[in-house]
């Protein structure tokens, strides 16, 4: 792909998600005030999501601008890590605001109180189309970081579907404990991606293996190029949620030009794994010398 075309995609991506955010964050405000008036405990928490939604936004927004900006002798390798810190604290954030969401929750068990299930049925309604022509914004895009913020974006529509069933069921049976039952469930679609985002930035931090490449398969697709003998000291970890590194020593006989094989290794690696920051050590195995009778 061309440079222009590389240009003109990540300039879409970034127009995509100003207007997935810009509809989100305005209907976080309209969630809130529409929960505090009409009482209801779900859309509150479906607010919450949806601020996760902002949040999750936020960051691929960041991540798409940051993506460009070049590495300093500071930081060799960019500012991805930004990112990964950014996503812990939201994760950490969405959590104990979940935990507030379920104490108010069970407060309201015990003792219920009076929700306009009419008002309830319009904001979730609304809701659900505001995150649905999101998803569209977003659908369809092959970067990662932008297909996570669809997937979250999408969850979120769940959440409102629970909130509008709330609202409908409150409307016609006047049973307000729906309320909060609802809001539990849509809790835990919260914590699920609050869970998610702790997840994914521990493994970063930590530099574990990216989940979605398996060393063993590494390790055997390049003891298949000509000239490597074997393989060891191999680490791979995250640099950013999108940009992955590899670091191994390769022995090669001395026959071999190490160049040629080197190029090879790396040829490989960003072709079938996609991986670009390589940093591969060559070792030549001297033959052994028969001493002389």
């Amino acid at each position: 792909m061309s440079k222009n075309s590389n240009d003109s995609a990540h300039s879409n991506n970034i127009f995509s998600l100003k207007w997935a955010l810009g509809l989100t964050l305005v209907f976080f405000v309209v969630e809130v005030v529409g929960g505090w008036l009409t009482n209801s405990l779900a859309l509150l928490s479906d607010a919450g999501h949806m601020l996760s939604d902002v949040l999750a936004l936020v960051i691929s927004l960041y991540a798409a601008y940051v993506s460009r900006k070049a590495p300093t002798t500071q930081r060799s390798y960019g500012y991805y890590r930004t990112e990964v810190l950014a996503a812990l604290f939201n994760g950490v954030s969405l959590s104990l605001m979940m935990g507030f969401l379920y104490f108010a929750a069970f407060q309201r068990f015990l003792q219920p109180r009076e929700v306009n299930g009419e008002g309830v049925i319009w904001v979730g309604s609304a809701g659900l189309i505001v995150n649905l022509i999101a998803a569209r914004l977003l659908h369809g895009k092959t970067d990662l970081n932008i297909q996570g913020a669809y997937y979250h974006v999408l969850t979120d529509a769940l959440g409102s579907v629970a909130a509008l069933l709330s609202g409908i069921l409150i409307y016609f049976t006047g049973w307000y404990p729906f309320d909060p039952l609802l809001s539990v469930l849509i809790g835990g679609f919260v914590l699920y991606s609050a869970w998610t985002l702790i997840r994914d930035s521990i493994n970063i931090l930590m530099e574990s293996v990216p989940k979605h490449l398996d060393p063993s398969a590494i390790r055997q697709s390049v003891l298949l190029c000509e000239g490597v003998e074997n393989i060891h000291d191999l680490h791979i970890w995250s640099l950013g949620s999108r940009s992955h590194a590899l670091s191994a020593h390769i022995r090669i006989p001395p026959e071999k030009d190490p160049f040629t094989v080197r190029t090879c290794v790396e040829e490989l690696l960003r072709k079938e794994f996609d991986l670009d920051h390589t940093t591969l050590q060559v070792e030549v195995e001297e033959p052994c010398v028969e001493p002389h009778e």
